[in-house]
């Protein structure tokens, strides 16, 4: 696989391991190198998913945060998050699922935007062996009701089995969150789309104005919806990506600044420059030279 840092598409994914559910698929560990590849180079998807150590020791950089694992260990990602690097001891064994999570958004799960912002800021935990029991139980059940293609209602199974999914996964994390029972607002689903659409197209526009057509509102709506919802205007999060990608590039790829800003879809490097500086406090290359 080319050395490229780009979101891949969910059809060159799929392509890659014969996938053909377009809702989920479980991933060989066998085909984890073909996907994150030895040379660390930062990896965004736009398909989002769990993995979970079952044997052995490793660990993995999510977001420039290095998370250890060990058995019972579960990392959840959403789409637009940044896997910087992986590494596994001998005998390591791991199960992993990925799947669609647009959807999501619109299940009617109580507290849902604590529980995705809690999801988001700590990605990894380790599992009592009641609750990894628990998600294989459904998740082999996913698989084996996916083999019966010439079930009539085969989609509509699928899709129940990986909402039954996402409500043990928000089970898990709502352990510690005094639950409110809400209906899913337009807002909520409103801030979720704006959240993929940056992990899609954050190299094509920095603009509020860019998310907002896309989303059918105005930019002044998205930015009262979004710090409404998570406290940070549209800007912020904007900004927040691009320098989250920036980093990765910057500390795990040997791209030149000007290759980087180019990556990023840059006027030029003096601009990227002038915006890291400005959010990081440091230049590309101070970054970079932290860094080795």
């Amino acid at each position: 696989m080319e050395n490229i840092y780009q979101p891949q598409s969910d059809n060159d994914v799929d392509t890659l391991l014969g996938v053909s559910n377009p809702l989920f698929a479980y991933i060989d560990s066998k085909d984890y190198d073909a996907i994150i590849n030895e040379d660390n180079v930062p990896r965004t998807f736009r398909r989002g998913g769990i993995f979970i150590c079952l044997e052995g020791e490793g660990y993995v950089i999510i977001n420039e945060h290095k998370y250890q694992l060990s058995p019972r260990t579960m990392c959840v990602s959403f789409s637009g998050t940044i896997i910087q690097a992986f590494k596994r001891s001998e005998g390591f064994k791991s199960y992993t699922l990925m799947f669609r999570t647009d959807f999501i958004g619109e299940l009617n799960i109580p507290s849902a935007n604590s529980i995705h912002m809690q999801m988001r800021e700590n990605p990894c935990m380790v599992l009592s062996q009641q609750q990894l029991d628990s998600i294989l139980q459904i998740c082999h059940l996913m698989h084996e009701r996916d083999t019966r293609t010439d079930h009539p209602f085969h989609d509509q199974i699928n899709l129940n089995m990986l909402t039954l999914l996402c409500f043990e996964l928000a089970g898990i994390y709502a352990h510690d969150i005094p639950v409110k029972r809400e209906p899913c607002s337009r807002q909520d689903i409103l801030f979720r789309r704006f959240l993929s659409l940056l992990a899609t197209d954050i190299t094509t526009s920095r603009e509020v104005q860019y998310y907002a057509d896309k989303l059918c509102i105005t930019p002044k709506y998205l930015t009262i919806v979004t710090r409404q919802i998570s406290g940070k205007s549209a800007t912020e999060w904007i900004t927040r990506s691009v320098i989250l990608n920036a980093k990765a590039l910057l500390s795990s790829t040997q791209l030149t600044i000007q290759q980087v800003s180019n990556r990023l879809n840059f006027p030029n490097p003096s601009f990227f420059g002038q915006y890291f500086l400005r959010h990081t406090g440091m230049t590309p290359k101070e970054f970079r030279r932290s860094k080795m």
